[in-house]
């Protein structure tokens, strides 16, 4: 079974972002209407709000991580060649 790819310094930015732009978007909606917030909406938007920062981390990793690639093919060869040399 593979892991889910996961980058903690990439997280923590895009959960911050992300936790603002919820608080402004939710400060904006309760402004303008006349919606009052109850219990489940803010669980409900804990939830979703990590969610949502996990799938737009998801979005900014680098393809080798997002794939699991995380050593050059390169690196690898150079360890082969040192063995086969010693020899």
């Amino acid at each position: 079974m593979s892991k889910l790819p996961f980058s903690v310094g990439i997280f923590w930015k895009t959960l911050v972002v992300v936790v603002v732009l919820v608080v402004i978007a939710w400060s904006l909606y309760l402004r303008f209407s006349d919606y009052e917030m109850n219990a489940a909406d803010y669980g409900g938007t804990i939830i979703c709000t990590i969610l949502l920062a996990y799938l737009v981390h998801l979005w900014l990793l680098p393809a080798e991580q997002l794939h699991g690639d995380t050593t050059d093919g390169d690196e690898e060869k150079d360890h082969d060649e040192d063995d086969k040399s010693q020899e």
